[in-house]
Order: structure tokens, then C-alpha cells, then sequence
């Protein structure tokens, strides 16, 4: 009973977005706009839009969780994942975003994705751009090195500012 109650208010409350929204492939999916975007609603999205690839997904400052990267890896591709401010999100999306086919850009400042986690990524080759927090840049300096091994035609940008490697 309360899995359709669930679902009843969901398509009260997305059924106009989704019903204008159809469309498999997008070039820019803006979900910012939804105050108390969560793991559910977001289901609710995809499933509903028929989705099956993004080339920008913008899901910064929502209340996802680990779990909707998880669906992420379903998709055909994700080029672009903008989650800056899901503070919801933490070292568990990893194994979900080395999932994710073709991704180029990744921004999870002030998430709690740690340079720990992201040591974790082995399988996103296309990565150009990685966008993230550190509370102590100085203070990972040789995990930087691990991680550019790992991703060697990457950019990265620590709170807001381009990495420099040492000479």
C-alpha cells in the first residue's frame, strides 16, 4: 500500500515533467531546478522519460545518494555529471561512476567523495575534467601522483582551482 501511495504522489509531483519530457537522448538534463530531488524521484525521472543517454546531467546542490549514480551505470552514456553540493554522496558512488560509459567531465566539490575514493576509479579512460574537494590540498600530494597515473590525460581541479604537479 505505501509503494503505491509512494508512486501516486511522485506522478502528482512529476508526472507533467516527465510526460513533457520524453526523449531517450539529451543534450543537457537540468534537475537543479527540483528542490528535494532524491533517490526516488530521480528513479521516477528516468524510468518515466524513457532516458538512455545524457551529454550533461546537472544534478548539483539535489538530495541524491549514492543509489542514483548506481542507475547512472545503466544508461548507454553520461558524458558530463555535475553533482557539486550533493553532500549526500560519498566513496560508495565510486564503483557506480567507473560504471558510467563515455564520461569526460565529473564535479563532486563538496560532496564527500574523498581523493581516497577516487583512487578507486580504474575504467574511465575518457575522463578529462575531474572537479573535487580536498580539505588539505598539500596533504595529498603523492596520492595526486597515484591518481594522474590513474587517469593520465586528465585535468583536475581541487576546491575551485586547477591542480599544479610538481616539476
Amino acid at each position: 500500500m505505501g509503494r503505491t501511495r509512494e508512486h501516486k504522489t511522485l506522478k502528482r509531483r512529476f508526472g507533467d515533467f516527465v510526460a513533457s519530457n520524453q526523449a531517450a537522448y539529451w543534450h543537457h538534463f537540468d534537475l537543479r531546478f527540483i528542490d528535494d530531488l532524491d533517490d526516488e524521484a530521480f528513479a521516477y525521472i528516468l524510468t518515466g522519460t524513457g532516458v538512455k543517454g545524457i551529454n550533461m546531467l546537472d544534478l548539483n546542490e539535489t538530495e541524491i545518494t549514492n543509489e542514483s549514480i548506481r542507475m547512472l551505470a545503466g544508461l548507454n552514456y553520461v558524458k558530463e555529471l555535475r553533482a557539486k553540493g550533493c553532500r549526500r554522496l560519498d566513496n560508495g558512488c565510486i564503483q557506480y561512476i567507473d560504471q558510467i560509459r563515455e564520461l569526460e567531465f565529473l564535479h563532486l566539490n563538496g560532496t564527500g567523495v574523498t581523493i581516497d575514493g577516487l583512487l578507486q576509479l580504474r575504467m574511465l579512460s575518457t575522463l578529462k575534467t575531474l572537479l573535487f574537494s580536498a580539505d588539505d590540498p598539500e596533504a595529498i600530494r603523492e596520492k595526486m601522483e597515484q591518481l594522474r597515473n590513474l587517469l593520465p590525460g586528465c585535468e583536475f581541479v581541487v576546491n575551485s582551482r586547477p591542480y599544479e604537479f610538481s616539476a
